[in-house]
């Protein structure tokens, strides 16, 4: 791996905890993700995180504290010479989320393109989550939720 790409992605939730997916059909490979995606040069990870929302869901956002990040290497799925790097912060929606297009569907578009889906706290963990990444940042974001 010669190269190494940084990714953002955040943990939305409604008022009734339920937590943002994404269920996505990105070059034909099915993916189940948070909202995000990549950091543009010069960008840093909040505005990064801040345009992704709004090109993804129309939605204008406060980026929270980062509450994981890969710490481990992970070969990135659509190139073998890159690396990926994560970090997933806790966002918090500046527009009304009843706005948003949401599905019931857990499914992977046939097509390209994504549909964003809510789901209840007590079910994330649930999620199949398409990489290693989201597994972890999943666990994270469930066991921040938890009482210490």
């Amino acid at each position: 791996m010669n190269k190494r790409t940084l990714r953002v992605y955040g943990f939305l939730e409604d008022a009734s905890g339920r937590l943002l997916i994404a269920f996505e059909r990105f070059r034909g490979m099915p993916l189940v993700k948070f909202p995000g995606g990549g950091i543009q040069w010069g960008e840093s990870h909040q505005a990064a995180l801040c345009r992704e929302f709004h090109e993804e869901l129309g939605l204008n956002i406060a980026v929270g504290p980062c509450l994981f990040f890969n710490d481990f290497a992970v070969q990135s799925a659509i190139d073998p010479e890159v690396q990926v790097q994560s970090f997933f912060y806790g966002v918090r929606a500046l527009d009304p989320l009843d706005a948003l297009t949401t599905s019931e569907v857990r499914e992977v578009p046939e097509t390209e393109g994504e549909r964003f889906v809510w789901v209840p706290a007590e079910e994330v963990l649930k999620i199949p989550f398409t990489f290693e990444i989201e597994q972890a940042a999943s666990r994270a974001w469930a066991a921040s939720k938890t009482p210490q």
